[in-house]
């Protein structure tokens, strides 16, 4: 089953990033990371990632993977910044626009 570590950034009780991850059978799968427009291009994504990485690695999580629009190139260089590599694609994943879903992952 999985495990919900579901993390937030409060900036003077505001909310200034989240990350919703789930650690499965020794994965941790990022489902969700966001930062508010507000705080964008500062580094916080990146810093914020890092902690909830280094979290799951605590709890014994020893790859992370994620999927992200293909497309998302502010996305795609903070992961691949963070050691992420391209490890397979869902054509047509996002809908509407039929874009694709590129499937990255590292290990911890």
């Amino acid at each position: 089953m999985p495990l919900a570590m579901d993390r937030v950034v409060l900036v003077d009780g505001q909310v200034a990033a989240y990350c919703c991850l789930w650690l499965v059978a020794g994965e941790a799968q990022v489902q969700n990371l966001a930062v508010h427009p507000a705080f964008q291009r500062r580094g916080m994504g990146k810093f914020f990632l890092i902690q909830v990485l280094s979290q799951a690695r605590a709890a014994g999580a020893t790859r992370a993977s994620l999927e992200v629009r293909d497309g998302n190139l502010a996305a795609l260089y903070l992961y691949q910044s963070l050691g992420f590599c391209l490890e397979g694609r869902r054509p047509r994943y996002y809908q509407p626009e039929g874009k694709d879903a590129l499937l990255l992952g590292r290990n911890l």
